[in-house]
């Protein structure tokens, strides 16, 4: 799907969630921001995260998505590339596109698994924000340039119990498990970069007994977009050891930063993303390793932020 670029005065923000409509939107910058962008064509800066819908305070218990935008305000190094679960829709992203184009240097854009995703079906006034769940891949548009795209949807057995496949809308929709990828040109490093955003379903439905499908589906997706470089990071919903779909990723040649870094498969638990499993990841097909991998605890950005840790690592080629 093409994308389209779009430079805003900062007036306009307060009525972006009304006024941006598009499949994808590139927005501009601030300059004063204590983050540098990335300029060595040898790393991508990137970062995952289930932003949970990125709720107000008055409903989010405590988890304030601010802080971890806060946080990246001063690192050293601007995301590069940048894959949240559980956004709401194409105007939450649009909101989220020019929050960090305000924030830090740099022009941002992404494409969304769903514009507008079904309904969960919940009630409350808060439930009601939580309704509209998907997952969306954000770039830097001023190093990028957009190739393509693909989408796909998640696994989970039929009826709970037999062969996998898509997990279908709901009564309670279940967009939240449409995945999206993106084939981008890196402009400084002039090789491609494939990038997956992806989002399994969970325990509910039997989700983990199609883990390695799954993962299987992800490399499919990165074999139809190509790329010198391949990233697939979400949320899981799953720990590695579950049905071999770790091992079999690292037989397709993905590497995972944060197991390296903790020496193993099954991290210790001070690497857990949500509660006491690790099931948020991201994986990489390169020969270049990684550097500064690291799990954003909430000590890190003064306060909870995410039921989900953010995970990163300076990606290299």
């Amino acid at each position: 799907m093409s994308i389209r670029n779009s430079r805003l005065a900062r007036g306009a923000v307060a009525v972006l969630g009304t006024a941006l409509m598009t499949a994808a939107v590139g927005l501009t910058g601030a300059t004063a921001a204590q983050a540098a962008v990335n300029t060595s064509p040898n790393y991508l800066v990137v970062y995952n995260n289930n932003i949970e819908n990125w709720l107000p305070a008055s409903c989010a218990d405590g988890y304030i998505w601010d802080r971890l935008l806060t946080y990246l305000k001063g690192r050293p190094l601007s995301p590069d590339i940048f894959t949240v679960q559980q956004i709401s829709n194409q105007t939450q992203l649009n909101t989220l596109l020019q929050r960090l184009s305000d924030d830090l240097p740099g022009t941002y854009a992404g494409q969304i698994a769903i514009a507008s995703p079904g309904s969960m079906g919940y009630t409350s006034t808060c439930g009601k924000l939580k309704n509209q769940q998907t997952n969306a891949v954000i770039y830097r548009s001023d190093r990028f340039t957009l190739k393509d795209a693909t989408r796909w949807r998640s696994d989970a057995p039929e009826n709970k119990t037999g062969g996998c496949k898509n997990l279908e809308p709901t009564s309670s929709s279940q967009d939240r498990v449409h995945n999206v990828a993106v084939r981008l040109h890196d402009n400084v490093r002039n090789e491609d970069v494939s990038v997956a955003s992806i989002h399994w379903p969970t325990n509910t439905w039997n989700g983990p007994d199609c883990a390695d499908e799954n993962m299987s589906e992800a490399e499919e997706a990165m074999g139809r977009l190509g790329g010198d470089l391949k990233i697939v990071a979400g949320d899981m919903n799953t720990e590695a050891k579950t049905k071999g779909w770790w091992d079999d990723a690292k037989a397709l040649g993905y590497r995972d930063p944060i197991a390296e870094k903790c020496g193993s498969r099954d991290c210790s638990s001070a690497y857990d993303t949500n509660g006491a499993r690790r099931i948020d990841f991201m994986l990489a097909k390169s020969g270049g390793g990684f550097s500064n991998a690291a799990h954003i605890s909430p000590t890190a950005t003064g306060g909870a932020y995410s039921e989900h840790i953010a995970i990163t690592a300076y990606v290299n080629y």
